[in-house]
């Protein structure tokens, strides 16, 4: 190849990407970290039938939340919890978190919200997931809404093991180098862009079908009808009360809350389990609890928790909270109980419809507004 010629490669190859980082800088920028869509369609009674559902990297959900540093005024929200929070048939704005965000805003507050919810897992298993993510959102006001996983998901034959938390494996940091790419590099950018784009396509074509949540829950309410009734057993004592692994978890999401300056708002789950509930409302209920724990390929047998159990367990957890929240000086609100327990609230055990959410974010107003403005 001529010398000349070789010159001129090697200037394109050099100046080519070099004019693409000054193209997107000035005119169409990528996000560091890019948004994913999922459009979804089920006929489900409680919820709109097309829904669309945006989240982040790390499954976080967010409502009026800018990139980089917040503007003056603003108060940044990041709300935790269990299937309720991550609001899986639900449009951002039609969550308890997100009609919360909505009647701060009413309110003349100017607020950013994000969230991040989880199915079957322990407050204490949520600090240390979203240690990395409170890092590096660094919010004003965090709300841990929990509870209900902390009941019913350890097996009957439950351990208490006071360094659990040390044990679970933390979420792999990203590399300096890449963050560093991502912060300056509008190609970087493009290719993750990119990549993620790939992904929720794939999504889209397998969870945005018509009706694959409609199914998904007809299939999971016939599994939960053959399983047996569980009457529950005392565990007010010794290692095998996990009310003691929950109080870690209240714990972890203090010292977290400390850790980014941040106020700490703990409230109880709602739940639709009481001590009086017509067989209508029980086919409803999808927790079930194993009775030892999964053998080496995983299985374990598991039966129906009876709900006048589930609630008095539910009140002896909410009572510890209660008086975590008093030591600590922290802000506490139960929900349990307070959001009518009827089938127009509650689609499952948890998971609220969107009146349910409506009736749960008024609930919550006055105890998150003060705190609100005091940031």
């Amino acid at each position: 190849m001529p010398r000349k010629l070789l010159s001129k490669v090697i200037i394109a190859l050099v100046a080519l990407p070099l004019l693409f980082e000054l193209i997107c800088w000035i005119f169409v920028r990528f996000p560091a970290e890019p948004l994913r869509v999922l459009d979804l369609n089920n006929d489900i009674p409680g919820f709109k039938k097309n829904v669309r559902i945006i989240f982040g990297e790390d499954q976080v959900r967010y409502l009026d939340w800018k990139e980089g540093k917040k503007p003056e005024g603003t108060v940044r929200i990041f709300c935790a919890g269990g299937i309720a929070t991550l609001g899986m048939l639900q449009a951002a704005e039609d969550t308890w978190w997100g009609q919360l965000h909505l009647m701060l805003k009413e309110k003349g507050l100017s607020v950013q919200t994000a969230s991040r919810g989880f199915d079957r897992i322990t407050a204490l298993e949520m600090a240390v997931a979203m240690e990395p993510v409170v890092e590096r959102l660094q919010p004003d006001v965090i709300i841990l809404n929990a509870g209900f996983d902390d009941v019913i998901i350890h097996p009957a034959d439950y351990t208490y093991d006071e360094n659990k938390s040390s044990n679970i494996n933390r979420p792999a940091e990203p590399s300096a180098l890449k963050t560093f790419l991502l912060q300056t590099s509008q190609t970087a950018r493009f290719r993750r862009w990119w990549a993620r784009d790939s992904e929720a396509k794939q999504m889209q074509n397998q969870m945005g079908r018509k009706d694959v949540y409609k199914r998904y829950f007809e299939d999971l309410k016939k599994e939960r009808e053959k399983l047996r009734r569980w009457e529950g057993m005392p565990r007010a004592a010794g290692l095998n009360d996990p009310l003691r692994e929950y109080v870690d978890g209240l714990a972890a999401w203090r010292d977290l809350a400390a850790k980014s300056k941040a106020k700490l708002i703990l409230t109880g789950e709602a739940t639709l389990h009481s001590d009086i509930m017509a067989p209508f409302e029980q086919a409803n209920l999808l927790a079930y609890i194993a009775l030892q724990k999964p053998d080496a390929e995983g299985r374990a047998r598991a039966e129906r928790p009876a709900p006048e159990w589930v609630m008095r367990e539910m009140n002896r957890f909410a009572s510890k909270a209660e008086s975590f929240a008093t030591t600590n000086k922290l802000t506490w609100v139960d929900l349990n109980g307070k959001v009518r327990q009827t089938l127009e609230n509650f689609f499952t055990d948890v998971l609220l419809t969107d009146a349910g959410s409506a009736e749960a974010a008024k609930i919550l107003l006055p105890v998150v507004e003060p705190v609100v403005r005091g940031k």
